[in-house]
């Protein structure tokens, strides 16, 4: 497997002591065999003491260390999920906050509408009124200019004589009337004159309103735009959070599960080692008697070591079973945008001049009367435009690889051609995992997977297709398997999902590495056939 993290400084140094040894464990469970099928001197028997003093009190103990160190490590790097999600709640308590704040704006924007409502009818109301005394006023001035053409006909003919008596009597009565009318016309000025103030206090009081209203939905888009910013970036902070720290874990999990299983390879050798070390020890050099079939008990006795079964408390060694933390899920919406508290994503609420925003924001405040205007009919202050709020870029999850994987044929090709690998760095491909020692293959029953027909008319359930390579470390973690190696994928052959013939991710050896060709530029290729002869049967 291509090593994508570097354990140096998370080892300690007896780790790295005991790696050099490794390749040399087989050779020295040779030589042990040997020695006891033919006896040694006194000084490779003090040797063999001395080496079984080794492997027990520094190599095995060095092996044991470095495990616990990779759980240590896995520990810390899933531990930051939950420091994901501390920070997602500590943020909350600010969206919650701007929620609060951009409600309370909200209310005082409605409240001081309403009032600007009040006022504009109060306006309105005043205009009409002043209106008709305007129009009475008007209409008794013409009444009083009838009654005076009537009078000015009497007195302004020629002839007319102003002194007589009869004269005199006859405009008694016009006079009279002129005199009546022009109190009435005088009246109705008044009347009009008094109210002309109040109609002035009233504008202005729906000026000044008006003012302080379009300040406070000023105020109230602004507060919105704040709030879903906030949001914005608590979702997007969370997103590229979670996917630097899966890219991470998955990619530690891949690499420590190898390291795990050579581990567990090493310390059952050693096992063996040290019982016909012991053997040696206990023969003080003298060789086994063949005669009587001592040697091959004695190393038969030592060989069923090989089946020690590493992880049982009982006969095998515990600390070299690693636990695999799954990757824990996104954490659930928050119920609403009133209970934003907690381990939850908000949940984005509308932007200032969409539909939904002036829906409830603005849908049921006080009707502004519209043109055209008139003495039925007066204006109001219009309410002023909307303000959009910045460009922002919609949070969504992302895929971060770290680690790219290598994709080949879900099977091998059974006639000996070369397998074809091509390196991933986006691209997607369809899933098989491995068990921890390999014997076994998951094809199948993955959750979210998809059904596929088979070859015979059946189905397979749970076909994982067409993810990204952390996509399928996650789901092979979360069955505690991992991605299957290169040299494993013949296990595969036939496992269903007719995956046989497609793209399926693996692992390579570096040695496989260095001559498996690069993926060019450009956007991956999807999780199709892989180039070169199709390699077995399509199952």
């Amino acid at each position: 497997m291509l090593s994508s993290l570097r354990f140096g400084a998370f080892v300690l140094a007896t780790a790295d002591a005991a790696k050099p040894a490794k390749p040399a464990v087989a050779n020295l469970l040779e030589s042990a065999t040997n020695m006891l099928k033919n006896g040694a001197t006194g000084d490779v028997v003090d040797f063999a003491a001395e080496t079984l003093a080794e492997v027990t009190g520094i190599v095995i103990p060095a092996i044991l260390n470095e495990s616990e160190n990779d759980q240590k490590f896995l520990n810390s790097l899933h531990s930051q999920f939950q420091t994901i999600r501390d920070a997602v709640a500590q943020t909350n308590q600010e969206v919650f906050q701007l929620n609060a704040e951009e409600q309370a704006a909200s209310s005082k924007h409605k409240g001081c509408r309403a009032t600007q409502g009040d006022e504009c009818t109060g306006k309105r109301e005043c205009e009409m009124d002043l209106h008709h005394l305007w129009s009475k006023w008007v209409t008794e001035e013409e009444k009083l200019r009838e009654i005076h053409a009537t009078i000015d006909g009497h007195f302004c003919p020629p002839g007319s004589n102003g002194t007589l008596a009869s004269f005199r009597a006859k405009v008694v009565g016009p006079m009279e009337s002129w005199m009546a009318q022009k109190t009435v016309v005088d009246e109705a000025e008044v009347a009009y004159d008094n109210k002309v103030p109040d109609c002035i206090i009233e504008h202005a009081e729906l000026d000044t309103q008006s003012s302080t209203c379009n300040a406070d939905q000023t105020d109230l888009e602004q507060k919105a735009c704040a709030h879903s910013l906030k949001i914005n970036e608590v979702l997007h902070t969370y997103y590229e959070d979670q996917a630097q720290a899966q890219a991470h874990f998955n990619c530690a999990v891949e690499e420590i599960m190898e390291l795990e299983r050579d581990r567990k390879r090493e310390w059952v050798t050693l096992q063996v080692v040290s019982c016909l070390l012991d053997k040696i020890h206990d023969q003080n050099g003298v060789p086994c008697d063949e005669t009587t079939t001592t040697v091959t008990d004695e190393v038969g006795e030592c060989e069923e070591r090989h089946s020690i079964s590493v992880c049982d408390p009982e006969e095998g060694e515990p600390k070299l079973c690693l636990e695999y933390l799954p990757v824990p899920p996104h954490p659930a919406l928050c119920p609403a945008r009133e209970e934003v508290l907690g381990e939850c994503l908000p949940v984005a609420v509308p932007l200032p001049c969409d539909d939904q925003f002036i829906r409830d924001e603005y849908g049921a405040l006080p009707v502004v009367p519209v043109g055209p205007f008139s003495e039925k009919n007066p204006g109001c202050n219009a309410y002023p435009v909307c303000i959009d709020c910045p460009p922002m870029e919609t949070p969504a999850e992302k895929t971060i690889d770290t680690c790219p994987g290598y994709i080949m044929a879900g099977c091998p090709d059974e006639h000996g051609q070369e397998v074809a690998f091509v390196r991933e760095a986006e691209g997607k491909a369809d899933v098989r995992c491995c068990s921890m020692d390999g014997s076994t293959c998951g094809t199948t029953g993955f959750p979210g997977g998809i059904a596929i027909q088979d070859n015979d008319g059946g189905e397979y359930q749970g076909c994982l297709v067409d993810v990204t390579y952390q996509e399928a470390m996650t789901q092979c973690h979360a069955r505690g398997m991992r991605i299957c190696n290169a040299d494993e994928m013949s296990v595969c052959c036939n496992t269903g999902c007719n995956h046989n013939t497609v793209a399926v991710w693996v692992d390579v050896s570096p040695e496989q590495a260095a001559v498996s060709p690069e993926q060019p530029a450009g956007p991956a290729p999807g999780p199709g056939p892989v180039p070169g002869p199709a390699p077995g049967p399509a199952l």
